[in-house]
């Protein structure tokens, strides 16, 4: 499709598919093929016009009885978001009204966004999280953990022995956010807040050689800029001599890229592996033991977060 003339007999296509059993999976892969190749076909402009007809569409409606997209269009721009997200693909306790509330057309198109890359790793991301944790607690125990944007931290109920921490800190600054993450907790996680954001924590980083392990799954802003290198330092030089540093992001750009820009309005920072790498470029070559950058497990082929790693020697 070379633009948007015919665009809305397809988009009444897919409404009736709706009522149809087993709808959703393909009416929401033919969904996100349809807006992916709008937008590379489509001039920029006429881009934006596909999206303002897919909006006022009566198929925009059907999309928001998803609980997730429904939450991504409710917070959309908020620091919650994501630890929300996550909490849905889940389906943890916090979030089953949500879940339980959703229509039948909702609770089947919920599972088949699921099922897309993007959501499918960030699903799986707070248990690779704690097998990292516990891998650092066989080689240290008492270890010492420091989570830059930690949301809402469930990969702390899948530790099997949280009480062999020796330390927890949590960056996080949404007021809301923090509190969900407390109610959260396993019993006897020491645990302890940093109520800084990441530019706070750039300019004024812990001291040198205070932890075993920082994680950043998360990894923000985009771009060429100077700021997540920096980031990165300032991490990077709060290791303990044989700690290890965890990156996160989203890996390039999935099929689903597009149908999420217009029906969740989310633009996730789409990094490459050589960006990963170039990020890991910050950390002084001296100090730095086995720096690699791997695919995580989940997300399909397509989809999946990418993950950097870096001891301090």
């Amino acid at each position: 499709m070379s633009d948007v003339v015919g665009l809305k007999p397809v988009l009444d296509d897919l409404v009736d598919m709706a009522w149809e059993p087993g709808w959703s999976p393909a009416a929401l892969s033919r969904l996100v093929r349809l807006c992916d190749d709008l937008k590379r076909s489509l001039e920029p402009a006429v881009w934006q016009m596909a999206c303002a007809e897919m909006l006022v569409h009566p198929l925009h409606r059907l999309m928001l009885e998803d609980p997730l997209i429904r939450a991504a269009q409710d917070l959309a721009g908020r620091p919650g978001l994501l630890p929300l997200l996550q909490d849905l693909l889940l389906r943890h306790e916090t979030v089953r009204d949500r879940l339980s509330q959703a229509s039948r057309a909702g609770r089947d198109l919920f599972e088949a966004t699921a099922a897309l890359g993007y959501f499918s790793a960030l699903q799986g991301q707070p248990a690779f999280l704690a097998r990292v944790i516990e891998a650092v607690l066989e080689r240290r125990p008492g270890a010492e953990v420091l989570s830059l944007g930690a949301g809402h931290l469930r990969e702390a109920a899948m530790l099997a022995q949280p009480g062999k921490l020796g330390r927890w800190v949590a960056q996080e600054t949404d007021r809301g956010v923090i509190a969900t993450l407390r109610r959260g907790l396993p019993p006897g996680l020491p645990l302890r807040s940093l109520r800084c954001n990441l530019s706070s924590f750039v300019r004024k980083p812990y001291l040198r050689g205070c932890f075993d392990l920082i994680l950043l799954p998360d990894l923000p802003g985009c771009g060429t800029g100077s700021w997540p290198k920096e980031l990165v330092d300032s991490a990077f030089a709060a290791l303990k001599p044989g700690g290890l540093l965890l990156l996160g992001s989203a890996g390039p750009a999935p099929p689903e890229a597009a149908w999420m820009e217009v029906f969740l309005g989310l633009r996730p920072c789409w990094r490459s592996l050589e960006e990963m790498e170039a990020l890991l470029a910050a950390v002084p070559p001296a100090e730095a033991r086995r720096p690699r950058v791997f695919q995580g497990i989940g997300g399909g082929v397509e989809g999946r977060r990418l993950y950097a790693m870096v001891e301090r020697r």
